[in-house]
């Protein structure tokens, strides 16, 4: 197994939906550990060896159900909780907020879904745990230093080059950092935040969900824009100032 890669467990009794959940995570560059059935087969797997992250089903077989097995996990361990539920009724969604979870999934899962309440789990948790262990003022959370983009993964800042990402993609009060070949971080910074940090590089925004790096367009056809696989509409507020920043280059 790649020690670089964060692990996940998943506990999920049914084996075909414990199987293409497992196959989506090593799609998405985790590397996740054989699936336990149970709570109680989760627990003793965990004696031995802590995951970075975990994905539960509410509705287990045996004497515990998905909930409680995390509150036996927030007992000894500070690690992402990650919910897979079919349930909707109130009790339910009270018994799981009492968990503290950092996501929730809905079945029938989709495959963004999963892959984004993923990225966004690990984010928040990482912040939160960020802020416990450090006195940095909130400005640290996401900061550009000459031609380094600095990010926060895990318990760590994490430098990446500007020249490597190649669009900014707005999400609710996120951003995706998307860079090569659909690799993609997530930044605790709004577009907007991120659009003025940027001011003074070869970045412009085009949409009110997307900046790009101007290096990285390959070419502007009918008003779209497409760098790799990513075809980007220029919005009409926006196209006036990216057009003269190209002819610029």
């Amino acid at each position: 197994m790649d020690s670089s890669r964060l692990t996940v467990l998943i506990v999920e009794d049914d084996p075909i939906i414990a199987s293409d959940i497992s196959h989506h995570l090593k799609d998405f560059g985790y590397a996740p550990f054989p699936a336990a059935t149970s709570a109680e087969d989760a627990l003793v797997l965990m004696e031995n060896v802590v995951p970075d992250f975990v994905i539960i089903d509410v509705s287990l077989d045996g004497d515990m159900d998905g909930i409680q097995l995390a509150e036996k996990i927030n007992e000894k361990h500070e690690i992402p909780i990650i919910y897979l539920t079919a349930h909707h009724d109130r009790q339910t969604i009270d018994r799981i907020k009492a968990t503290r979870p950092r996501a929730y999934l809905v079945k029938p899962l989709q495959v963004h879904n999963l892959q984004t309440s993923i990225e966004l789990a690990l984010y928040n948790h990482s912040h939160n745990e960020m802020n416990t262990k450090s006195s940095e003022p909130e400005s640290m959370e996401d900061f550009i230093s000459g031609d380094h983009f600095f990010i926060k993964v895990k318990n760590q800042l994490r430098k990446i080059l500007l020249e490597d990402i190649r669009v900014l993609e707005a999400y609710d009060n996120y951003s995706f950092a998307h860079i090569g070949k659909g690799d993609k971080h997530i930044i605790g910074s709004t577009l907007k935040t991120l659009e003025q940090k940027l001011a003074d590089h070869q970045f412009v925004r085009i949409h009110r969900s997307y900046i790009v790096n101007l290096k990285a367009v390959e070419s502007i056809e009918d008003d779209i824009v497409s760098i790799g696989s990513m075809h980007i509409p220029i919005g009409k507020t926006y196209k006036e100032e990216f057009m003269k920043r190209i002819q610029l280059l």
